[in-house]
This record gives C-alpha cells, sequence and structure tokens, in this order.
C-alpha cells in the first residue's frame, strides 16, 4: 500500500494519469478515481486507456497510410486510376477534421491521424501535379489560393457557434470525392495507382475510430457520421480493386511496357 503510494504521487505518474484520464467526458473518469482504483482499474478507467493506446497505434499506422500510393506513382511514373478532384476532396476532408477537432480541443489522441494522412495527400497531389501532364501551373496556383482562402475561413471566420460546419459538409465531401473515385474506377474497370493496403487501413481506422470517438470525445454527431460515410465507402472501394485487381495488373504491365518503348 505504501509503495502504491508513493508511485501514485509521482510527478510522472501524475502527469500520465492527467493526460490519459482527465479530458473524459464521463465523471466516473478522472486522474484521482483511477489512480484510487489500482491495481484494479475500474471498468470506465480501464477502458478509456485502452482507447488511448488504440489512439496511438492508429496516429503511428497511419505515417505509411499513403505509402503505398505514393510507392505505385513513383513506380510507374503514372497517377492513372487517381482522380485530381478525389484527392482535393481529401485534403479538404482531412484538414475538415483535423481543425475542427482542434478548435474543439479535442484529445490529440482521438484525431492525430487526420494530419499524418493529411500530410501524405498533399504528397499525393503534389505527384499528380507533376505526372497529370493536363494540370498546368495555373492549376496548381488556383489550387495554392483557394486552400489559403480556405484556411483563412477556418481560423479567422468561423466562430465556436459556426465550427461545426466543418464537420457537417465532411460526409458530402466524402460522398462527392470517394463518389468520383468509385465512378472512375467504374468506368475504367482497373484503379491503377490505388492500394488495397491504403483503403483497407483507411477502412479499419474509420470503424476503429468510431468506437474511440466515443470513449473519447463522446456521442459527438458530426465526427461520428463522418466516420460511419468513410466506412461505407471504403468498403465499395476496396471491393472494387478486389474486383478489378486482375484488370489494373494488365494495365499496369502495358502501361509499362509502353514506357520501355
Amino acid at each position: 500500500t505504501m509503495a502504491l503510494k508513493a508511485l501514485t504521487d509521482n510527478p510522472f505518474i501524475l502527469s500520465l494519469a492527467t493526460w490519459a484520464w482527465d479530458s473524459d467526458p464521463s465523471p466516473l473518469v478522472t486522474p484521482t478515481t483511477c489512480l484510487d482504483s489500482l491495481p484494479f482499474l475500474t471498468t470506465p478507467c480501464f477502458t478509456r486507456l485502452i482507447a488511448k493506446g488504440i489512439g496511438i497505434g492508429i496516429i503511428l499506422a497511419s505515417c505509411i497510410n499513403k505509402a503505398p500510393v505514393v510507392r505505385n506513382i513513383l513506380k510507374s511514373r503514372s497517377v492513372a486510376g487517381l482522380s485530381i478532384a478525389a484527392s482535393y476532396g481529401e485534403v479538404i476532408m482531412y484538414s475538415n477534421a483535423a481543425f475542427y477537432n482542434i478548435l474543439r480541443g479535442n484529445p490529440f489522441t482521438a484525431y492525430g491521424e487526420t494530419f499524418s494522412v493529411l500530410l501524405q495527400t498533399m504528397i499525393v497531389v503534389s505527384l499528380i501535379w507533376v505526372y497529370d501532364p493536363k494540370l498546368g501551373r495555373s492549376n496548381v496556383a488556383l489550387a495554392f489560393a483557394m486552400y489559403s482562402l480556405y484556411l483563412f475561413v477556418v481560423f479567422q471566420v468561423l466562430t465556436p457557434d459556426t465550427q461545426y460546419i466543418l464537420m457537417v459538409y465532411n460526409p458530402l465531401v466524402l460522398c462527392t470525392t470517394r463518389g468520383a473515385q468509385i465512378f472512375e474506377n467504374y468506368n475504367n474497370k482497373q484503379t491503377g495507382a490505388q492500394s488495397i493496403a491504403t483503403t483497407g487501413m483507411n477502412l479499419a481506422g474509420s470503424a476503429v475510430r468510431i468506437a474511440t470517438t466515443i470513449k473519447e470525445v463522446g456521442w459527438d454527431f458530426h465526427i461520428l457520421r463522418a466516420y460511419g460515410t468513410s466506412v461505407f465507402f471504403n468498403v465499395i472501394l476496396c471491393t472494387q480493386i478486389m474486383m478489378y485487381m486482375k484488370n489494373t495488373e494488365k494495365f499496369l504491365k502495358s502501361l509499362d511496357e509502353k514506357k520501355k518503348d
């Protein structure tokens, strides 16, 4: 008991407890009550700790989310199968999610992967600019101008009462961007540089995030609706990638042969 008391009074342990339990929406979960329940944590304290751990795992895994797509692009030197409209939409979608959570003061472990995937999506967009001859400098300049305007609106125009707009529009953006990609896949009957690993990670991450959001943030309808919509569309995209796998292999092989010629 004395050893346990000394442990719970340790400043480092107290700071960890504050990080793990201080922002929980439930009154049953506080740093004090959870530390007092050691060594056998109460169910609410334990599930919150598990949610934190899963959140960290999702953030770490997200660091390589777009790596297979980037690899496919660099290997084939082609962005065939990738929709620039869908990629622009993804930038806005992940920006909305990241900035909404920042403005609401939600725990970083509840949304940190959105930053990682946002940066990687921007890399994919830059590769599309490089490898798609149809996109000139004017398109790039317009994209920069529009995103700058978007940042101004988010951080200078929106008030605490209107910040929810960011997440209200995310399902609409998701429907448009994922819908555009699904339609392009259907028309082409192949998925080009898209990756089953990336889409599968998006699907799994969105599904798990529904549970961790409920535990870490609470029943935020706007966030939960966005993750639910993401699960739905990622299921369709995963199905398309598997359905058109043989066609995609043939297409990439023929593209490689053309480049050798």
